[in-house]
């Protein structure tokens, strides 16, 4: 995953001593980190899809996870509006976005 925001997010849990790992999807995911582990917290960029999110709540269901707590720490609502010269030429722009 390339989102700032998630390795942002990695990188501050990893500063206060909180082992983090930075997965695509829970596919990335090693068993073998979860050993030992009673709680898993799952953080997600603001990029990040939902459904990959859901999909990863789902396989640490099933893995042995099975009490959740949904926790919002902060309710976004951000909208970011073109500048004035790419509103006139949107039309005949195409956008490539990374993640």
């Amino acid at each position: 995953m390339n989102s700032s925001n998630s390795k942002r997010l990695v990188e501050v849990c990893e500063n206060t001593g909180v082992r983090s790992f930075l997965v695509d999807d829970e596919n990335d995911v090693n068993p073998v980190w979860l050993q030992d582990v009673s709680t898993v917290a799952v953080t997600a960029g603001a990029s990040a899809p939902e459904n990959l999110v859901q999909n990863l709540v789902a396989w640490l269901r099933q893995n042995g996870f099975n009490s959740l707590e949904e926790v919002e720490l902060v309710e976004e609502d951000v909208h970011f509006s073109l500048p004035g010269e790419l509103q006139a030429a949107a039309p005949r722009l195409t956008t490539i976005s990374l993640s």
